[in-house]
């Protein structure tokens, strides 16, 4: 498994073609081999997080607009000892559909590679990288997050070649 960040991201620039073609095979395929796939990327997501050290990267920590909502925003703001208001005005910004969210690039909580609110960071933070659920439905986000986080770069590379992918379009 590859855990450097910036060979992650030179090698998910490199497979986006085949990557968006996977997604069109996945749309297209069989039920059957689509559920495989959600199967599969659960099992090595969950695999790749147990062998990942998160602290040692940090990428989704500088390259992420996360969500934030009021009560997310209230925690934070007792957190760092100020109103709500302030918090908002310090930290929280608007996203591409116009919600709250603090724009993490970097975050402004990160520190070194650790987050230095962790007990209290945003739900976003905590289920991330969303390894669970519909593969095909929540493509367009993986081949995004695939050049930033390691864990999903490798899930994705190893379902595409466990799905038999990699063989019917080689690179």
């Amino acid at each position: 498994m590859e855990t450097d960040p910036e060979i992650v991201a030179r090698l998910a620039r490199e497979r986006e073609d085949e990557n968006w073609r996977f997604r069109t095979f996945l749309k297209m395929a069989p039920l059957r081999v689509s559920a495989r796939a959600d199967r599969l990327a659960e099992a090595f997501g969950r695999e790749a997080e147990a062998r990942m050290d998160c602290t040692t990267c940090g990428a989704c920590c500088r390259d992420n607009c996360v969500p934030v909502i009021p009560d997310e925003q209230a925690r934070l703001a007792e957190r760092l000892g100020m109103t709500v208001e302030a918090f908002r005005q310090t930290y929280v910004t608007k996203d591409d559909d116009g919600e709250p969210a603090i724009d993490a690039t970097p975050c402004p909580f990160l520190e070194g590679n650790r987050c230095s609110v962790y007990e209290d960071r945003p739900e976003p933070c905590r289920g991330y990288p969303y390894v669970g659920g519909n593969l095909v439905s929540r493509m367009v986000g993986i081949i995004e997050r695939a050049g930033t986080c390691p864990i999903v770069f490798d899930m994705l590379e190893r379902v595409k070649d466990a799905i038999g992918f990699t063989r019917i379009m080689p690179r």
